[in-house]
């Protein structure tokens, strides 16, 4: 029985990542095989800004993300062709129906601070991810696990999701056999002797404290953060693989959007990882430097206050949605001249384009928002907000206001709030007040201190990277338990509906059984406009020659592929 439950969770975590993707020299074509290189040079890499939370468990700027990807190891990992490899585990194996999985975990892991990691560390940081204080946002790695509840709620300083059985193994107990469990293993390990000095159960903030100076046993440490400026990593001498991340020094400067294309092509950085701008990627191409095409999986999107304001009723969500013409900005912005061609579609679900819930079927059940300004004013009218004798929108004397939380200096946002000052402003007679936020300042509004600001947005833009083709990767997105500061769910959106199906949902174990409660998840979701994805564009990395054996893909991204990747001087 054991045997056959393993060949058949396999099976389903094999078959839920599939990649289009780019890759050159060095693609096997097949089984993941590394050869020593010898280890140097140096690449800067472009991205907009790190703000220093390089925690794993506190982290949320995908930019941080960077640095916790490169700095820490999970259990196991995805390669190029989206198979599961054991990075420290050793091997692993099923057990009680499937709701146990041990890991059995490589000897030769070791911290950069010379400590060896152990079971005991990976056992310390599922324990803080359960603690009662914790108020990351990954608290959903754990609620599926034996005795969270309990634990959580403060009844017992035991917490039986995880246990170190030995130095080198690790039992994961789960409440039910689900098809997210095996991938809720592998979060990053933090060493318990460095980040656990000072916790006890039900205090948290010593860790919290920890974020810009990291300790973890991956490639890299970080040897500067230079606010405002960069991050500069240099290869762990303590790292355990010889055959792995041949480059030495890695920089991430922070570059303005507006001439980041100019910093590649002047020296001043070597690699631009995921670029949109059909303009970028042609003076890059004009310039010689070598490029990566692949599917974005992910999408640039609108998400607007549920809890909040004007935006709490759906049918305000909808008009917003039918007056915002999302093709216009779409087929200019990403229209490139080059190859006469659109590089992104829009689309409207929220799902990865890569997602296997995705279909024919599904796609042909969504609601296409397509621009109508006349049927947006008939929804607001529909809703009580009737222009005045000034023609703006009011209702009960209040008049109809959107606080736009908006970054400076980018080039996105320089289109769509122009758009949206013709389309909702003038169009429809809505007040607009647009807030410029620092990215970190922005973060702080939506995520980290949520709770505090949330009378202060409207609606804000951003872009996300979907790093899985499972749709329960959007789980916290959307549920209302991830509600609130620190949390996933950004826009605050709450229905039990939805709750119940993506509560539903993970517990089946075949993808195609699986698929019709996350096209209800879809329809519903679509039916309440709760997110306006902006754009599911292609990617683009862009890069210096000097960069070999570098390949990306739609799951895959430049932090995977620096695994595989050196520099020739």
């Amino acid at each position: 029985m054991k045997r056959v439950l393993i060949l058949i969770l396999c099976v389903v975590i094999m078959t839920t990542f599939f990649f289009a993707g780019c890759k050159k020299d060095g693609d096997t074509g097949g089984e993941t095989t590394r050869v020593a290189r010898e280890i140097g040079g140096t690449l800067t890499v472009g991205i907009v800004e790190a703000s220093g939370n390089f925690n794993p468990v506190y982290y949320s700027s995908a930019y941080d993300g960077y640095v916790v990807d490169l700095v820490f190891e999970g259990l196991i990992d995805l390669n190029f062709d989206g198979e599961y490899e054991g990075i420290v585990a050793e091997s692993w194996e099923y057990s009680n129906e499937g709701k146990t999985i041990t890991f059995k975990l490589k000897q030769d892991r070791v911290f950069s601070d010379n400590t060896p990691l152990t079971a005991h560390d990976i056992e310390f940081t599922y324990y803080v991810l359960a603690d009662p204080s914790y108020t990351g946002r990954y608290g959903s790695v754990v609620t599926d696990m034996l005795g969270y509840e309990e634990f959580f709620a403060g009844e017992t300083t035991t917490f039986e999701g995880v246990k170190a059985i030995d130095d080198y193994t690790v039992e994961f107990n789960f409440k039910e056999a689900l098809r997210p469990n095996f991938v809720n293993c592998g979060f990053s390990i933090m060493p318990k002797n460095y980040y656990g000095k000072d916790y006890t159960i039900g205090n948290t903030s010593s860790i919290e404290a920890l974020s810009s100076d990291p300790v973890g046993s991956g490639p890299y440490k970080v040897a500067q953060f230079a606010d405002k400026e960069l991050v500069y990593l240099v290869r762990s001498e303590t790292y355990a693989d010889k055959t792995s991340y041949a480059i030495e020094e890695i920089i991430l400067k922070f570059v303005d959007q507006t001439t980041d294309i100019i910093e590649l092509t002047t020296g001043s950085v070597d690699l631009l990882a995921g670029q949109i701008e059909p303009k970028k990627i042609s003076e890059a191409r004009t310039a010689g430097f070598e490029i990566n095409e692949y599917q974005r999986s992910g999408y640039g999107y609108i998400k607007t206050n549920c809890e909040w304001g004007p935006t709490t009723d759906p049918v305000v969500r909808q008009a917003l949605y039918y007056s915002f013409n999302v093709n216009e900005f779409v087929n200019s912005f990403y229209f490139d001249a080059d190859t006469d061609t659109v590089l992104a579609s829009t689309q409207y679900h929220p799902f990865s384009q890569v997602s296997w819930a995705i279909d024919d079927e599904i796609l042909s059940e969504m609601i296409e928002y397509d621009f109508d300004l006349d049927k947006a004013r008939e929804l607001l009218d529909q809703a009580g907000w009737t222009l005045n004798a000034q023609g703006q929108r009011e209702k009960e004397g209040q008049l109809l206001e959107l606080n736009i939380a908006a970054m400076p200096d980018h080039s996105i946002l320089e289109t769509l709030i122009p758009m949206w000052e013709r389309d909702w402003g003038q169009g429809l007679g809505i007040k607009l007040n647009v807030a410029y936020l620092e990215f970190n300042t922005l973060l702080d509004y939506i995520i980290y201190d949520s709770d505090a600001n949330v009378d202060k947005w409207s609606l804000f833009f951003l872009a996300t990277s979907i790093t899985s083709a499972d749709p329960h990767s959007l789980y916290s997105t959307f549920h209302s338990d991830y509600i609130g500061s620190g949390q996933n769910n950004m826009s605050r959106y709450s229905n039990s509906e939805i709750d119940r199906l993506f509560d539903e949902g993970k517990t089946i174990m075949d993808i195609d059984e699986a698929k019709p409660i996350y096209k209800q998840i879809a329809k519903i979701l679509n039916e309440d406009a709760a997110m306006m994805p902006v754009y599911a564009n292609t990617y683009f990395d862009l890069y210096h020659s000097k960069l070999k054996n570098f390949n990306t893909s739609s799951l895959y991204n430049w932090v995977a592929a620096m695994r595989d990747a050196y520099v020739e001087e």
